[in-house]
């Protein structure tokens, strides 16, 4: 899909106020695998060939992931067209009103997974509008979009595969998901920035054993993401991260 083409349908269904209660279900007896199956065996047509443009004339949009909130985001954006209107469908979706918490919080309200992830979401999108005021060539020029973790969320909406509140919803299950494991163990994620010679399974191993020692049974310490090069997250119960940090 082109930029221009993106663009569209992001814009298009960007502000939507359809909830969850109105996103439509299969009809019963309908196999939902077979139906995801059936579709990835259909034959796109070629794409049609293109110039190719030397990197200076394209750009690719990154998103940003959990851990990039602060109390005030989103505050220098709300002038540009459109801003509220997101957080109003926001309100819509979420059944809170995630611009107050955005703006004013308290920050360890907007820590908790269950908001900051919807945070991030919006303001992500919030910003995409900025930018195609300020410098719409880099929309236009666009040739590739990504995002980390829930970044990934406002990745596909800006591509257009997903429209704003459905793409909101989703996140929103998945961060009430992820609240709730995270309340049921008390658990935690580390970054840690090792060199090539790091041996991080054998720290979360050394881990694990710190925790038997202290009589949790099936003790948790894994190498949950490869951020880059050298670098992982590690997660795992609390208790596993006070060894590391020994």
């Amino acid at each position: 899909m082109s930029a221009r083409l993106a663009w569209a349908a992001w814009a298009w269904g960007a502000c939507g106020r359809r909830g969850a209660s109105s996103f439509r279900m299969p009809p019963p007896g309908v196999d939902v695998a077979e139906l995801l199956r059936d579709t990835t065996a259909v034959v796109e047509a070629p794409w049609p060939a293109t110039a190719r443009r030397p990197p200076a004339q394209c750009s690719v949009l990154l998103f940003p992931g959990q851990g990039s909130q602060e109390v005030g985001m989103g505050r220098g954006l709300l002038g540009f067209p459109r801003v509220r209107q997101l957080y109003e469908a926001a309100r819509h979706v979420l059944g809170y009103d995630l611009l107050e918490l955005c703006l004013h919080g308290p920050q360890e309200d907007l820590d908790r997974t269950v908001h900051c992830q919807p945070a991030v979401f919006v303001a992500s999108l919030a910003a995409v509008e900025k930018l195609h005021h300020l410098q719409p060539a880099v929309i236009e020029n666009c040739v590739a979009t990504a995002g980390f973790s829930v970044g990934e969320f406002a990745a596909l909406v800006f591509a257009g595969a997903m429209e704003f509140s459905e793409g909101l919803y989703a996140v929103k299950v998945r961060a009430e998901a992820m609240q709730e494991a995270s309340e049921a163990v008390p658990s935690g994620m580390l970054s840690v920035l090792g060199q090539r010679q790091s041996n991080f399974s054998f720290a979360c191993m050394e881990a694990r054993e710190h925790c038997k020692s202290l009589g949790i049974e099936d003790a948790v310490c894994e190498v949950s993401n490869y951020l880059f090069p050298d670098c992982r997250v590690i997660s795992g119960h609390l208790e596993a991260g006070a060894e590391n940090d020994a």
